[in-house]
C-alpha cells in the first residue's frame, strides 16, 4: 500500500490569454465530444473544410505516478502533448519550477517535453515532479510522479547462533531482509542450492520467514539460507547460513494449536478495490494442525477467492467493495483448535466514473466539464485552469464548481482554456486534462444538394440534411412554395436536422428544401422525393407435413415495382439464408421455388420466404414438419416390487410430430437365447411404465421401443441383467399321447417343455402308465430327460392311463392330468358286407356297404374305408372278338380311401372320374391305424355310354388352288359306339368384317379322310372335327388350312461358322430370299469317325439366322446338316459341311447340292407331277363330288404307307413327331365293314392311386382321386379315371 499523497501547492501562472480572432476555412477535423450542461459541444465534421485550426495541447505521454531507480539507472520521466500552435514544456520539483539547464546530468528532450536526469546524479534529485505542456489556447498538466533513488541492496553481516530446539517444540528461521520500496521475492535453500521441502508442517510466510508447526529431528541442518529477489535491480541477496539443531527427546508431547502468524488477536487489513488481499495463518503444534477458512458474514466469493501454501494462505483476486467482513482461520489437530478473525475493510483509490472530456463550443454557448470520480473514503476533487488553481487563475471567475461540474455560460473565444480536474484521497490521486475551444464558423449544409431518395408507399423517409456552424445552427424543411413541411402531422424534424416523413402515399413524391441558418450566416439544399409501389407476395408458401425422407417444394410469388429493375426472392429456414451448395442436393432454389430433398428432422422449422427489392421487402412464412418414426426411448429403469415381479420404467423420446401410440416391450433371456428379443407386452402411449412378471433361473434383459402411425422406432438401450433363481417347474408337458408302433407296445410321447418354463439348468420328466382296466392298478414310472417312453408287452390295442409330470432341482411341478391311451394295433379281421353299386351318370357311380364290428375283430380304431376298383376295358369288345386275347397281368387297382365322421365309419362313397361305357369290379375294405384288412366280395358293374372324345390326329393338306384334304385318326375316348362325324369349316375374313358363316359336312363313322372342293383360293379356313355317339358330339379338335402355295424348304445364300469352343459350334446363314421367313428345320449331327448315326440338335428357324449346337465331344470332328420338309411332306437334307470342335470349319461346298438352282427346279417339277397324280387319285376314288371316304383296308395302308402332312402349312415335325406318327399309325385298330372297333381289353388294372372323401352335412360323401400310370406291358390306360384312355 502507497503512503498518502499530500496535495500540491498551488503556484505558477498559465500563459496569457491568445487575442480573439476570426478561424479561416480549410483543415477538416474530427473531434468526438461530449456534450455539455447547459450547451451542446460541437463536433466539427470532417466534411467541413478549414485551412488551418488551433487546437489547445492534450498530452499524449504522462510520467508515471512513481519511478524507483537504482545506481547505473538514468532517470527518464516522459511527457509529450499535441496542440497548435507547437506545445511548450516545463517542469517543477516538490512543487517548484525545474529548469533542466541550470542542473548538470539534466536534459530536456527538443522536440518533446521528456526530462531526462544522469544516473551519476539522480540521488539528488529525488522528488515529485510535475510536466506542464502549453500554447497560445492553455496549459495541459500531467500527473504528480515520485521519483525514489536506491542504492543496492545488501545483506548486513551478522553473527548467527545455532538454532536449538527439542523435538517437537515450534520453530521460526527469521529472513529480515534490507527494505525497498519494491519488495523482494523470498527462496529458502540449502548450501547445494536445493529448495528446503515445504508442506503442512514446514512453510515460508508472507514475511519471508520458515515456519515449523513442529520440530523433527530429520529438521537438524547447517544451511538454511534465505534468498531475497529485488526485481528492479535484478539483484539476488542471501542471509548468513542458519544452524538448525533439534536435540531428541523422549517426552515429546502433544499440543493443541497455537497460532503464530498472526500474532495480533483480531488483525485489522484494508483491501484495496480491484487490487489482491492476502490473509495468512500459520498455526504450531503438535501432531501437525491443518488450516481452514470460512467467511462469517457470508460465503466466499467464488472464482476470485484461492487457497494456498498448504490452506494457510487465503487469497482474494480483484477485491469489490462487498468483499468486507470477518474472514476467520481454524487450525485444528487432535488436542483441539485455535482461531483468529480478520476484520477486513474495502477501501479504494480514486477512480473514474465519468472522466472530463475536451469540447468546441461556439459564441455565446454554455459549456459544462462533468468530473465524476469514485473511491473510499470519498476523494476531494479541485479544479485548475491553465495547471492553476481556479481561484487564483484569470478569467477563474467565470468559472462555477457545482458539485463534480464546472460550469460557464456566454462562452466567448477568450474563454478558450485547458480545465484540470484532480481528486484525491489517502489511498492516491487521478488527474483529468479537459479543454474548452469557443470558435466562431459560418453554416454551411454538408449534405450532397439535389439528392435522390427514394421510398415505397406506407413506409416512412428519411432525408438527410447535414448542417454545421458555429454557433449550431437551426435546421428547417419547406416545400417548394416555401411553406413548413412541419405543418403535416406525418413529419417529424430530428435533432440532427434529418426528416422523417411518412406513411408516404404516391402522390408524396417531388422536391423538398432544407434550409440550415443561425444569426451569422445561412444555406440551403434541395431533395428529390421518389415514391415507390410496395413489394407484395401474392402467393406465399403453404406450411407443409412431410414425412422424414420425402421431398417437399414450397412456391412463392411476388410482384414488385416496375422501376426497380434490381429484385429478388430468397428462402431462409429460422430467419437464417437457404442456398445451394456444389456439394449437396439438399436444396434447390428455383426463380419461385424452394425444394428440400431427403428432408430430416433437422430440417423442420420456419421456413420464410423474402421478397426483396433495395427499398423494401416483404416477407411470407410457412411451417415445415417433419414426421416420421419415434426416437428411441431412453433411461429405461427397473423397480424390483415382489418376487419375481418388477417393474420397467422409462423416458420417452422424440415423437417426431406423431404421437406414441404404444410402446412395445421386448425381452431377452440370456441362458436359453442370449442375443435375441422377442415381443413381451404392449402398452398404451400414454403409459410409460409395464409390470413384468418374471419366470425362475432366467437372465433377463429389457427394452422398449415406441410406435407411432410412421412405424417402430428403434430400440432403447437394454436394461442391465436381471437374474432370477431356480424353483420348482410351473406347468407340465402338453400333448400327452400314449399309442403303439408295433402289435405288443405303447409309446408314450409329450411336447417338452421350452426352456423358459424350466425354472433351473435342467428339467425331466416323470411319466407314469397303468392299463386302465381294472381300474385303479398300481401306476409304473421312468424319469427321463426327453421323450418318448416305450412300454413294451402289452396286449393289443388295450386302454392305459397315462401322466407326465415335471422335475427339476428344485422340485416337482402340479399334480399332472390323465390321458388315456392305446397300445399298439393289428390289422383288422373283418370286412364290408352287403356291398352295392348304384348308377349315377356316365362317370360316377354310388358305392354302398355294411359293416359288422367289433372291438376283436377291428383290433384297432376305425379309421376309414378304402375303395379298390379296376377297369376292365369297352362295354362289348369282348363279344365282338372272335377268341378271347391272352390275359395281361393284373395291374394294380385305383383306390379311393373314404375317411368317416369321429369313429371313421361310414356307408358308402360316390365313385367319380370313371370312363364311360367301360366295365368295371371293385371291393370294399375296413382300415385301422395299423392298416387294411380283407377286402369283401367282388362285384362288377359298367357306366353308360357317353359323349366321345376328340379325334386323336387331323391333318390338313391342300391338294389344288381350291382343295383341301383331310385325314384323321378315331377319338382314343370312343366312350361307346361311334355313329359317325361332324366336320364345320369357316372362311377366315378380315377381322374388321362380320365373319361369314360356318359350313357343316356330317361324315359316316368308318370316315378317317375326306375332301373339301370349290373353296375360295389363296385363302385360309378354320376347321374344326367333331366325333359323335348315341349321347351327342364330343369335343372338337380344330386346325387351320390355307390354300396359299408356300415354298417349304429356305434357300440359304451363305452359312458360316461364326463362334467355336470346346463343346459346342454356332452356325449362322442368311437366307437368299428374305420372304423365306419363320421356315422351321432340324440341325442334326454325327460323328465324322464313328458309324453315321445321326442326333438332334434341335429345331431352327430361318428368321433368327444363327443356331448353337451344343452337346459336343471337344477336338472332334462332326458332320451337321439340315432337314426340312419337301411339298410332299418327306424329310430331306439340304444343307451339310463338317465342323471341328475347338478347330476350324473344314472347307466344303457354301450351300450343298440342295440349294443349286437346277436341283431345286428339278425338285420343284417332280412336287408339280406328284400332286396332279394325287388330284386325279382323289376325284376317282370320290364319292358325290363331295368327300371322299375310303375303306378301312386303304385306309390303313394308306396311312402307313403315305408320310403326313404337318397340321398347319409352311411348318414342319419334328423327327421325334414323325416317329410318333408311325407309332400310332401302326397301334391303331382298322375298321371293318360291319363297324368299327370300340374298345380293347386294357382295364384299370393298371392305374393305382388314393383319394380323401368327407361327408356333407347330408350325409353324402364325394371322393377325390388320384391314379398312377402302370407299366405292365399293353397296358395304355390313364392315370386316373378321368383321363382318356387309348383305344387298342
Amino acid at each position: 500500500m502507497s503512503a498518502p499523497r499530500q496535495p500540491q501547492p498551488r503556484g505558477g501562472s498559465g500563459p496569457s490569454r491568445p487575442p480573439a480572432m476570426a478561424l479561416p476555412w480549410g483543415l477538416g477535423l474530427l473531434l468526438l465530444l461530449a456534450l455539455g450542461g447547459p450547451g451542446a459541444a460541437l463536433t466539427i465534421p470532417q466534411e467541413y473544410d478549414l485551412p488551418e485550426l488551433l487546437q489547445p495541447p492534450e498530452l499524449t505521454d504522462e510520467p508515471p505516478e512513481q519511478l524507483v531507480v537504482f545506481p547505473g539507472d538514468d532517470i527518464v520521466l516522459k511527457c509529450n502533448a499535441t496542440g497548435n500552435p507547437p506545445v511548450e514544456f516545463r517542469w517543477t520539483r516538490d512543487d517548484q519550477p525545474f529548469d533542466p539547464s541550470e542542473h548538470a546530468g539534466t536534459s530536456l528532450a527538443a522536440d518533446a517535453g521528456t526530462l531526462t536526469i544522469a544516473a551519476r546524479v539522480a540521488a539528488g534529485l529525488q522528488g515529485r515532479y510535475r510536466c506542464f505542456a502549453g500554447n497560445a489556447l492553455g496549459t495541459a498538466l500531467s500527473t504528480e510522479a515520485t521519483v525514489i533513488a536506491e542504492s543496492t541492496p545488501q545483506w548486513p553481516k551478522e553473527k548467527l547462533q545455532p538454532v536449538e530446539v527439542e523435538e517437537g517444540d515450534p520453530v521460526v528461521l527469521p529472513c529480515d531482509p534490507p527494505k525497498s520500496a519494491v519488495p523482494p521475492k523470498f527462496y529458502w535453500l540449502n548450501s547445494r542450492i536445493m529448495h528446503i521441502a515445504q508442506d503442512a508442517r514446514v512453510s515460508m510466510g508472507q514475511d519471508g520467514f520458515l515456519y515449523f508447526a513442529n520440530a523433527v529431528v530429520g529438521d537438524s541442518h547447517p544451511d538454511y539460507i534465505c534468498h531475497a529477489h529485488y526485481l528492479g535491480p535484478r539483484t539476488i541477496i542471501q542471509k548468513e547460513p542458519l544452524d538448525l539443531r533439534v536435540t531428541p527427546s523422549n517426552s515429546v508431547k502433544v499440543r493443541r494449536p497455537h497460532l503464530m502468524v498472526p500474532s495480533d488477536l483480531q488483525p485489522h487489513h484494508i483491501a484495496l478495490r480491484g487490487g489482491t488481499l492476502v490473509l495468512e495463518c500459520i498455526a504450531e503444534g503438535l501432531p501437525t494442525p491443518s488450516i481452514h477458512w470460512r467467511r462469517l458474514n457470508g460465503p466466499l466469493p467464488p472464482g476470485r477467492a484461492s487457497l494456498e501454501n498448504f490452506n494457510k494462505t487465503l487469497r482474494l483476486r480483484e477485491v469489490e467493495e462487498a468483499d468486507d467482513g470477518e474472514y476467520e482461520c481454524v487450525a485444528e489437530n487432535s488436542q483441539g483448535q485455535a482461531r483468529r478473525s480478520h476484520l477486513v475493510t474495502v477501501e479504494a483509490a480514486p477512480y473514474w466514473e465519468q472522466r472530463p472530456r475536451s469540447a468546441v463550443f461556439g459564441p455565446g454557448e454554455a459549456a459544462r466539464l462533468e468530473c465524476e470520480v469514485g473511491g473510499r473514503p470519498p476523494p476531494r476533487i479541485t479544479w485548475r485552469l491553465n495547471g492553476v488553481p481556479l481561484n487564483e487563475a484569470p478569467g477563474g471567475a467565470r468559472w462555477a464548481p457545482r458539485g463534480g461540474s464546472l460550469v460557464a455560460s456566454g462562452l466567448e473565444p477568450l474563454d478558450t482554456a485547458v480545465a484540470q480536474c484532480e481528486a484525491q484521497n489517502p489511498h492516491g490521486r487521478l488527474l483529468g486534462n479537459a479543454f474548452v475551444y469557443v470558435v466562431e464558423l459560418p453554416v454551411r449544409i454538408l449534405t450532397a444538394d439535389g439528392g435522390s431518395y427514394a421510398a415505397v408507399e406506407n413506409q416512412t423517409v428519411l432525408l438527410p440534411c447535414r448542417a454545421f456552424g458555429a454557433p449550431t445552427p437551426t435546421v428547417e424543411w419547406l416545400t417548394p412554395t416555401g411553406t413548413p413541411l412541419l405543418q403535416d402531422p406525418r413529419a417529424f424534424a430530428l435533432t440532427n436536422g434529418s426528416l422523417r416523413f411518412g406513411p408516404l402515399s404516391r402522390g408524396d413524391g417531388g422536391v423538398l428544401i432544407c434550409r440550415a441558418h443561425n444569426p451569422r450566416s445561412s444555406a440551403q439544399i434541395s431533395a428529390h422525393l421518389l415514391v415507390r409501389a410496395a413489394t407484395r407476395i401474392e402467393e406465399p408458401p403453404q406450411s407443409a407435413t412431410v414425412k422424414k425422407g420425402e421431398t417437399v417444394t414450397f412456391r412463392c410469388v411476388a410482384t414488385f415495382d416496375p422501376a426497380l429493375a434490381t429484385h429478388g426472392i430468397q428462402w431462409l429456414r429460422d430467419g437464417q439464408p437457404l442456398a445451394e451448395t456444389a456439394d449437396s442436393d439438399k436444396y434447390l432454389v428455383a426463380e419461385e421455388t424452394l425444394t428440400v430433398a431427403g428432408v430430416d428432422y433437422g430440417d423442420q422449422g420456419t421456413i420464410g420466404c423474402r421478397a426483396w427489392t433495395p427499398l423494401d421487402a416483404a416477407l411470407a412464412e410457412a411451417q415445415l414438419r417433419v414426421v416420421g418414426r419415434p426416437g428411441p426411448v431412453w433411461d429405461p429403469q427397473v423397480q424390483e416390487v415382489g418376487e419375481r415381479r418388477i417393474r420397467l420404467s422409462w423416458s420417452p423420446g422424440e415423437e417426431h410430430n406423431s404421437p406414441v401410440e404404444k410402446f412395445v416391450v421386448e425381452e431377452e433371456e440370456g441362458f436359453f437365447s442370449p442375443g435375441r428379443f422377442v415381443e413381451r407386452l404392449t402398452v398404451p402411449g400414454v403409459q410409460l411404465w409395464a409390470p413384468l412378471d418374471l419366470s425362475p433361473h432366467g437372465s433377463y434383459r429389457f427394452r422398449v421401443v415406441a410406435t407411432n402411425a410412421y412405424g417402430r422406432g428403434d430400440p432403447s438401450t437394454p436394461t442391465a441383467p436381471i437374474v432370477t433363481a431356480p424353483a420348482a417347474p410351473e406347468r407340465n408337458p402338453e400333448g400327452v399321447k400314449g399309442e403303439g408302433n408295433e402289435t405288443d407296445n405303447l409309446v408314450i410321447t409329450w411336447e417338452p417343455l421350452p426352456p423358459r418354463d424350466w425354472n433351473a439348468p435342467e428339467v425331466h420328466y416323470r411319466v407314469q402308465w397303468r392299463p386302465r382296466e381294472p381300474p385303479g392298478g398300481p401306476w409304473h414310472e421312468q424319469t427321463v430327460g426327453t421323450p418318448p417312453v416305450v412300454v413294451e408287452g402289452t396286449p393289443t390295442f388295450s386302454p392305459y392311463e397315462i401322466r407326465v409330470q415335471a422335475v427339476n432341482e428344485a422340485g416337482k411341478g402340479p399334480e399332472p392330468q390323465i390321458t388315456i391311451g392305446f397300445s399298439g394295433e393289428d390289422l383288422p379281421l373283418v370286412y364290408p358286407e352287403n356291398v352295392g353299386v348304384e348308377i349315377l351318370n356316365s362317370t360316377h357311380v354310388r358305392v354302398r356297404w355294411t359293416l359288422n364290428e367289433t372291438p376283436q375283430n377291428m383290433r384297432g380304431r376305425l379309421r376309414g374305408f378304402q375303395v379298390l376298383y379296376w377297369r376292365e376295358g369297352w362295354v362289348g369288345d369282348r363279344s365282338r372278338r372272335q377268341a378271347p386275347p391272352p390275359a395281361p397281368p393284373t395291374p394294380p387297382p385305383s383306390v379311393l380311401s373314404v375317411f368317416g365322421g369321429p369313429g371313421g365309419g361310414a356307408g358308402g362313397a360316390v365313385l367319380g372320374g370313371l370312363r364311360p361305357w367301360s366295365r368295371y369290379r371293385l371291393r370294399v375294405r375296413v382300415l385301422n391305424g395299423r392298416g387294411s384288412g380283407p377286402p369283401s366280395d367282388e362285384i362288377r358293374f359298367h357306366t353308360p355310354e357317353g359323349v366321345p372324345g376328340p379325334p386323336e390326329e387331323l391333318r390338313v393338306e391342300r391338294v389344288g388352288d381350291a382343295a383341301l384334304l383331310l385325314r384323321w385318326k378315331r377319338p382314343r375316348h370312343p366312350n361307346g359306339v361311334l355313329t359317325g362325324y361332324l366336320l364345320q369349316y369357316q372362311l377366315e375374313a378380315d377381322p374388321e368384317a362380320p365373319p361369314p358363316p360356318a359350313l357343316e359336312l356330317p361324315l359316316p363313322p368308318g370316315a378317317l379322310n375326306a375332301t373339301l372342293e370349290r373353296l375360295l383360293p389363296r385363302a385360309r379356313y378354320r376347321l374344326e372335327l367333331r366325333a359323335q355317339t348315341r349321347k351327342g358330339a364330343g369335343p372338337p379338335l380344330r386346325r387351320r388350312g390355307s390354300l396359299r402355295p408356300e415354298p417349304v424348304l429356305p434357300v440359304l445364300k451363305s452359312v458360316e461358322v461364326r463362334e467355336v469352343g470346346e463343346d459346342f459350334t454356332l452356325l449362322g446363314w442368311t437366307l437368299a430370299h428374305p420372304e423365306q421367313a419363320s421356315i422351321e428345320f432340324e440341325v442334326q449331327y454325327t460323328s465324322k469317325t464313328t458309324e453315321p448315326r445321326w442326333e438332334l440338335s434341335g429345331r431352327a428357324n430361318s428368321s433368327l439366322g444363327e443356331f448353337r449346337v451344343g452337346a459336343l465331344r471337344p477336338g472332334t470332328a462332326y458332320r451337321v446338316q439340315f432337314v426340312g420338309r419337301n411339298h410332299s411332306g418327306e424329310r430331306v437334307p439340304f444343307w451339310e459341311s463338317v465342323v471341328l470342335t475347338n478347330g476350324t470349319l473344314v472347307p466344303g461346298p457354301a450351300g450343298g447340292f440342295a440349294t443349286e438352282g437346277w436341283f431345286i427346279g428339278f425338285v420343284s417339277a417332280i412336287v408339280l407331277l406328284l400332286l396332279l397324280l394325287l388330284i386325279l387319285c382323289f376325284i376317282k376314288r370320290s364319292k358325290g363330288g363331295k368327300y371322299s371316304v375310303k375303306d378301312k383296308e386303304d385306309t390303313q395302308a394308306d396311312s402307313e404307307a403315305r408320310p403326313m402332312k404337318d397340321e398347319t402349312f409352311g411348318e414342319y415335325r419334328s423327327l421325334e413327331s414323325d416317329g410318333e406318327e408311325k407309332a400310332s399309325g401302326s397301334s391303331a385298330r382298322s375298321l371293318g365293314a360291319a363297324g368299327a372297333a370300340l374298345g380293347s381289353d386294357d382295364s384299370l388294372a393298371g392305374y393305382g392311386g388314393s383319394a380323401d372323401v368327407q361327408f356333407n352335412e347330408d350325409g353324402s360323401f364325394i371322393g377325390q382321386y388320384s391314379g398312377t400310370r402302370g407299366t405292365a406291358a399293353g397296358s395304355s390306360g390313364p392315370a386316373s379315371p378321368s383321363a382318356p384312355a387309348p383305344l387298342d
